[in-house]
């Protein structure tokens, strides 16, 4: 099962970043409606080639029995719990920095900055709601 979702990771990688190569290639990406068309061929290209590396790197590294014990170790979960609480936190903080700078600094228009607002209090709603569920499990 984990090697077809990391093949198709890696063919959707390829097909992403074919397919914005060859609309730069042919100059379509000027006439698609996009707000800059200059961007849509890097994107796509860090895009598929995200993709293809994580699913190669899934391929084709191979986990010895030791580092999958270590990974499924109460231990290193909780430490890893832990440290992507503290990157929530710090997360959290610079996102509404930077959104507030930004917003003021008049260099975000109004739909991006209710986008990151929205994508913000999403955030922080689950983890509400999760404290609530833990708190009660616990």
């Amino acid at each position: 099962m984990k090697k077809r979702v990391a093949t198709a990771m890696t063919a959707a990688g390829l097909i992403v970043l074919l397919a914005g190569l060859l609309v730069y290639g042919l100059g379509v990406h000027e006439l698609l409606p996009v707000p800059r068309p200059a961007f849509l061929a890097a994107g796509t290209t860090l895009i598929g080639v995200l993709l293809i590396v994580w699913g190669a790197c899934d391929l084709f590294i191979k986990k010895t029995r030791e580092i999958e014990i270590e990974e499924k170790d109460e231990r290193n979960i909780t430490i890893a719990n832990a440290a992507m609480a503290s990157g929530f936190k710090v997360m959290s903080l610079t996102v509404a920095i930077a959104v507030t700078a930004l917003s003021f600094a008049g260099s975000m228009d109004a739909v991006t900055c209710f986008v990151m607002i929205g994508a913000y209090v999403i955030g922080q709603i689950v983890f509400i709601i999760r404290i609530y569920q833990l708190n009660k499990k616990m």
